[in-house]
């Protein structure tokens, strides 16, 4: 089966794009008669490796919550399967649509609260008020409880095995003394040869098994099982045959059974770091 690749359509309201994504299954796989395959919101998450998860996605598919620029760049990676210049058409039309959908609700609510102005009682102002002072102060009880259950939820040594600080460079930002990147770099210039992945375990005891895996343009390419131990204290290194390729790259780690990704590029030229 190939993929459904294709230019964004022109003119469209940013949700109505945002359907036609899902239901021409754009990046996705076709049948095998040709006829694409609609997305879902567990096949989009699988794509985008959990992040982000099944129910913001979702949010998305019934209009309750936008996809922030960060998502719609992910999305606009789907929808090109490393094709720059289909990337940046997908990541335009969706930028753009999305700056017009919020500029028509600003403007809807500024034409709607001038009639509400004009339409209120003489004590409906201050009504009003003491219900966003009772509204505001029930919020901040629910933010600051929220808060409080994570700190002892944190402090309890219940947090979980998990993977942070995840990194991607190459030899100039490697400290080989530490065996950490000293800084993420997002975007490596086509050529690179090696790259290297440094990481943190927090909760994991010693000898825990864990999956590293690296992915180009949402295939596996490369990646093994190890062990949390002397032999890999929080890194690893991948010299592919004949250099890393051009392509969006995910770096998954598993660990109990949660995964973790970091991101990155191998572009004709740009680089930069985070």
């Amino acid at each position: 089966m190939t993929k459904n690749f294709s230019e964004p359509p022109q003119s469209l309201s940013f949700w109505d794009l945002l359907d036609h994504f899902w239901d021409q299954g754009i990046g996705n796989q076709r049948h095998e008669d040709g006829s694409p395959i609609p997305w879902t919101a567990t096949t989009l998450e699988s794509m985008l490796d959990g992040k982000p998860d099944r129910r913001s996605i979702e949010y998305w598919r019934s209009r309750t919550n936008m996809p922030s620029p960060d998502n719609i760049r992910k999305l606009s990676i789907v929808a090109s399967g490393g094709d720059h210049t289909l990337r940046k058409a997908w990541y335009d039309s969706f930028m753009a649509a999305r700056r017009a959908e919020k500029r028509g609700h600003e403007g809807d609510g500024k034409r709607g609260d001038a009639v509400d102005k004009t339409s209120q009682a003489p004590g409906a102002s201050f009504r009003d008020r003491r219900r966003l002072v009772v509204f505001a102060s029930a919020a901040l009880l629910a933010v600051f409880g929220a808060l409080a259950f994570w700190l002892q939820w944190h402090r309890s040594g219940d947090a979980g095995q998990h993977v942070s600080n995840i990194r991607i460079c190459d030899a100039p930002w490697f400290d080989s003394e530490t065996k950490k990147c000293t800084k993420h770099v997002s975007v490596f210039v086509h050529g690179i040869e090696e790259v290297f992945l440094s990481f943190d375990f927090e909760n994991v005891p010693d000898g825990t098994p864990f999956e590293r895996w690296w992915i180009r343009n949402g295939e596996r390419v490369a990646g093994r099982t190890s062990f949390n131990d002397v032999a890999w204290p929080g890194y690893t290194f991948w010299r592919p045959t004949g250099g890393l390729r051009i392509g969006e790259y995910v770096v998954r780690i598993v660990v109990d059974e949660k995964v973790f990704t970091q991101v990155f590029q191998v572009q004709n030229d740009g680089f930069y770091q985070d």
